[in-house]
């Protein structure tokens, strides 16, 4: 194994009304100034805006709001909130959404502390404040994880370029699954996807450990209860299991002592810079046609995958089975009704745009094979 240091910092309150139980308790260690963060304005809604307010309020805290995050956060809005938190003040971000919301106040953490441009300073000279501000999640839409690390992404719109910040970790994050029932399955569907696709990256590295044998049980699970969702049982034990699964994959206790393949990944980042597309949906159709351009490159790995995850119990050489592997994989995403082509989705992709994700995009080197800026190029062309 490779060497490693763990360390997990987040806390997690996972359960039924956890705002009302825990969030008073938290908020007496912070300041008076609360930047109440979130998005388009659904909880508003749903009830859950005027029950953190009624918190906030019994605490004697002063709210500041920051409304309007998109759902692809653009480098704007961040410096839009590195200004307001500065200007009040602002003792802790409350986070109140889903991943979006999310990577928007962790990257703003990373600049309430220095005057320099954190683009310029983190992507030009590679570096990353020592000190931040800082933020706490209540969250409302699970599968990105974004509330358990420190990894934040957000794309400035005049240059087409989505990048992921070092930000802070939350103080601690409020898990209440019962937020996710008001949320529509064609809504929540995705981010179990996004779940699964951070276990599959996570595990189509070079190196095979105990990391591996955990993974697998956690996409069974996720797999599991996608198709509880996919069958019509949507209950809030199905939830809740996918709620946490979504948070388990993010703390990188599978990543440890070993690479990732994280191309997929790469690519939707810089695609989502034009398309601004949902992640997990983007993601369903490039993944498969990125995983059968590399399969062969490591069958036993795809082979494993096959057996152990997707639960392909037939005879045949590890060649056949990883194949049939990636057609469990196939039928799974269309049977949770994601499209399988941008066109299904709504999206034109262009060859001028299909180019420039592929000559600028991030070439990994960790994953089964490093890819070619060509195959990236023709990877996007198949998913057209």
């Amino acid at each position: 194994m490779n060497h490693f240091v763990y360390e997990m910092p987040v806390k997690v309150y996972f359960g039924e009304n956890g705002v009302e139980k825990h969030l008073g308790n938290e908020l007496s260690n912070y300041g008076p100034t609360i930047m109440l963060a979130y998005g388009k304005g659904s909880i508003k809604k749903n009830g859950i805006y005027d029950q953190i307010v009624d918190v906030l309020k019994k605490s004697n805290k002063r709210v500041v709001e920051f409304p309007d995050i998109p759902a692809n956060p653009t480098y704007e809005k961040v410096l839009e909130g590195i200004e307001l938190y500065r200007k009040e003040k602002v003792d802790l971000i409350l986070a109140v959404g889903g991943g979006s919301v999310v990577d928007c106040c962790k990257i703003i953490t990373a600049g309430t502390e220095t005057d320099e441009d954190i683009w310029n300073l983190q992507f030009e000279k590679n570096t990353v404040p020592e000190k931040m501000g800082k933020f706490a999640v209540v969250l409302t839409l699970s599968g990105a994880g974004a509330e358990m690390d420190c990894l934040g992404a957000a794309t400035r719109e005049a240059t087409h370029e989505k990048k992921t910040f070092v930000g802070s970790y939350a103080k601690f994050v409020i898990l209440d699954p019962t937020y996710l029932m008001t949320i529509p399955l064609s809504v929540f569907m995705p981010g179990v996807y996004d779940s699964l696709s951070h276990c599959m990256e996570t595990y189509f590295g070079k190196i095979t450990n105990v990391s591996d044998l955990m993974n697998e049980g956690l996409m069974k699970d996720i797999i599991f209860h996608m198709k509880e969702l996919i069958n019509g049982n949507d209950t809030l034990e199905v939830r809740s299991n996918l709620m946490w699964d979504a948070s388990l994959i993010q703390t990188f206790l599978f990543a440890v002592g070993k690479q990732g393949d994280f191309q997929a990944h790469s690519i939707e980042n810089a695609l989502g810079a034009f398309s601004h597309g949902t992640h997990g949906k983007q993601l369903a159709v490039l993944q498969p046609v990125y995983y059968r351009a590399i399969y062969q490159s490591d069958v036993k790995r795809f082979a494993g995958f096959a057996r152990n995850v997707m639960g392909i119990c037939e005879t045949g050489s590890d060649e056949e089975i990883a194949a049939k592997g990636l057609d469990a994989l196939e039928k799974l995403i269309k049977d949770a009704g994601f499209a399988i082509t941008f066109s299904e989705l709504g999206y034109g992709l262009t060859e001028e745009v299909a180019k420039a994700v592929s000559e600028n995009c991030n070439v990994s080197e960790d994953g089964i094979r490093p890819l070619t800026r060509r195959e990236i190029y023709q990877i996007l062309m198949r998913c057209r």
